[in-house]
């Protein structure tokens, strides 16, 4: 009976219930780069690109930098994911080391300036494996985590660190890290997650963590970035250009009214993370309309919009229908007085044409850019986009907003 008692005593010790893992410490002096070398078939896609591109071999032989690794099954499944792509849409396979060498071998203005860009994104990408400083995984415990900047650039990316299920616990397992693309974002839900297998590797100059074989390289990026096709170059010349909003005198409706700092001037900044914000009612047909008079005249055939940082919430403040007109006065502006002081206007005596009408349209998400293209091949002096309705054509007054607009010029 003591035995027996002994016996079920022991097998019912409650256990601990995190296994606390012992940091894996790489102890033969090897650089984070030739850790790389090191594991032959593993990470040969990933030192393919580091070999590529300038500067990359020596940031992870002499910098201290933190890698989170892709293996080649990350890679895999990426180039794999594209050429699903290519295949439905009748075009042949490409590959890493295609896409990395940039224009090599490519002849043709368009295809030559296609692989440029290629090349450079996967450049961008691999980039933000690559962190500024020495973060092991304990690093990330406090709270949600912490922002981390790649090597180049400063992109923000975030870790946070985690416990894997073990020993019938939950939470109970080994250290690892949710490594995240931020994409610029601070809502979570927009961010792009990954996961690490083993964490702490120390190297001679840096600490690596290995991402699972899942992970897809470049997170959600990769096809995007190889299947996008850029818009038109952007033809404002912000230096000697007139750019103006105005809405209807009896609106009292003026720039800056919402919020002094989502003003007009922030559509041209080259950044979505800040915005043009102004009141409308469609009652009374208050919409703003965007103006440029080009330093001189100037053939437009195409625009682009941008929604907001937060027109996925907030999608009745949206452009649902718009228009763009031109003129050929040679004064296509004037200066009036506005609610508070003198303010550009139009021209009253000036005819305008209307080169391109879109209603219904549609958006699903933060920072989505539409190119909208329309025949013209007139040298316009002065352009206008006009706002005809919002997200939901509320009669009463709202709000619209968007972060970026562009006048462009397609060649064909």
């Amino acid at each position: 009976m003591v035995i027996a008692a002994a016996i079920v005593q022991t097998g019912c010790k409650r256990e601990n219930p995190y296994y606390n893992t012992t940091p894996i410490v790489n102890t033969s002096n090897l650089t984070t780069y030739d850790y790389l070398k090191s594991k032959t078939g593993v990470y040969d896609s990933l030192l393919l690109l580091v070999n590529t591109f300038p500067g990359m071999k020596t940031i992870l032989t002499d910098s201290t930098v933190t890698l989170f690794a892709p293996s080649n099954a990350s890679f895999q499944i990426a180039v794999q994911n594209l050429n699903v792509i290519r295949k439905n849409a009748g075009q042949g396979p490409v590959y890493l080391a295609q896409l990395a060498t940039g224009a090599k071998g490519t002849v043709g203005a368009q295809a030559i300036a296609k692989a440029q860009r290629d090349s450079a994104n996967l450049d961008t990408m691999v980039s933000k494996y690559i962190i500024r400083g020495l973060y092991v995984a304990n690093d990330f415990a406090i709270g949600d985590g912490q922002t981390i900047n790649s090597v180049r650039g400063g992109y923000p990316m975030h870790g946070q660190r985690i416990f894997a299920n073990a020993e019938g616990f939950e939470n109970g397992g080994v250290e690892a890290i949710n490594f995240a693309n931020t994409k610029r974002s601070l809502f979570v839900s927009f961010w792009s997650l990954t996961q690490t297998t083993s964490v702490n590797i120390k190297t001679k100059n840096g600490i690596v963590h290995l991402l699972s074989p899942d992970h897809v390289f470049g997170f959600d990026e990769y096809v995007s970035r190889m299947t996008l096709v850029p818009p038109p170059p952007i033809i404002f010349d912000l230096a000697h250009d007139v750019l103006f909003p105005y809405w209807p005198p009896n609106s009292q409706y003026y720039d800056g009214q919402v919020s002094a700092g989502e003003v007009f001037r922030k559509l041209f900044d080259n950044s979505v993370l800040t915005k043009f914000i102004c009141y409308v009612n469609a009652s009374s047909n208050y919409y703003p309309s965007l103006y440029w008079v080009p330093a001189k005249p100037t053939v437009s055939n195409a625009y682009t919009m941008t929604t907001a940082n937060d027109s996925k919430l907030y999608q009745d403040r949206d452009p649902r229908a718009f228009k763009i007109e031109a003129t050929l006065d040679p004064n296509p502006w004037i200066t009036v007085s506005g609610p508070n002081g003198p303010i550009k206007a139009p021209n009253p005596t000036a005819v305008w044409v209307q080169l391109d009408v879109r209603q219904d349209q549609d958006w699903t998400t933060n920072y989505q850019q539409k190119e909208f293209d329309f025949v013209n091949n007139t040298a316009y002096t002065g352009y206008r986009l006009v706002i005809l309705q919002v997200g939901t054509g509320s009669s009463s007054q709202s709000l619209f907003q968007i972060s970026e607009w562009s006048m462009r010029y397609k060649t064909n």
